[in-house]
């Protein structure tokens, strides 16, 4: 009879703990816009702005506005330097503001129909900027794959799929080690030849954290870019 109740016990813990570590669900909006404007031959500047709707798409909660410049090695390899500002809202409704630094090179290739880009970003960021003695240094300093697939089913119209995975060299929040996965599913549309409007459906599979989460995003964006 102990040993029953004994094992009923560990049983219901046990359900307590796996529920415990469930991971968080959330559906999120992502708003995006996105330019390159040319400056000589094989430089350009670039600007992006995004918006994030959370908690089911009822709350603003993330946005950020970044700035940099371009630069093309050759026809199919680019490299790119972004100073960011991020403005994200935390659990009591205040907001944290952050700085953050990137840098990735993105290559191409074509067969046939299909479209291969890689881009390998690494990323670091100041949050609070002087507020703590964690807001005086650089953190939380990312190594990012992506990988595209593109397919020209007409025209302009271009379906793709794609997968990111995250690679975090500091423990603060998340593990050290690979810690975020996406999944992405999208089509583009070419507006004229330099424009696109972009929609996508992602999968964020957020584990190794205090909190593992699952969030899924539905994003909108518009972007003017010479790299097709």
């Amino acid at each position: 009879m102990k040993q029953a109740a004994f094992f009923i016990l560990l049983l219901v813990l046990l359900v307590w703990e796996l529920k415990a570590q469930a991971p968080q669900k959330d559906f999120q909006i992502w708003g995006n816009f996105e330019m390159e404007s040319p400056i000589t031959k094989r430089w350009m500047a670039h600007v992006q702005h995004q918006t994030r709707f959370t908690e089911n798409a009822t709350e603003y909660s993330y946005s950020y506005i970044d700035a940099g410049a371009l630069y093309r090695i050759s026809r199919n390899l680019r490299f790119t330097f972004n100073y960011i500002f991020v403005d994200k809202k935390r659990t009591d409704d205040s907001y944290s503001y952050r700085n953050q630094f990137e840098g990735y090179f993105t290559y191409r290739k074509k067969f046939g129909k299909f479209v291969i880009f890689d881009r390998l970003l690494g990323d670091m960021q100041l949050k609070d900027f002087n507020s703590d003695q964690q807001g005086q240094r650089l953190r939380d300093f990312y190594l990012r794959n992506k990988i595209q697939v593109r397919y020209k089913l007409f025209k302009r119209i271009v379906p793709y799929v794609a997968e990111e995975t995250y690679y975090k060299f500091d423990g603060l929040y998340y593990e050290k080690g690979f810690n975020r996965t996406r999944f992405f599913f999208g089509v583009l549309i070419n507006i004229t030849d330099l424009w696109l409007f972009e929609t996508s459906y992602t999968l964020e599979y957020n584990h190794d954290a205090k909190i593992p989460t699952n969030n899924y995003m539905l994003s909108f964006g518009v972007v003017k870019t010479f790299f097709q």
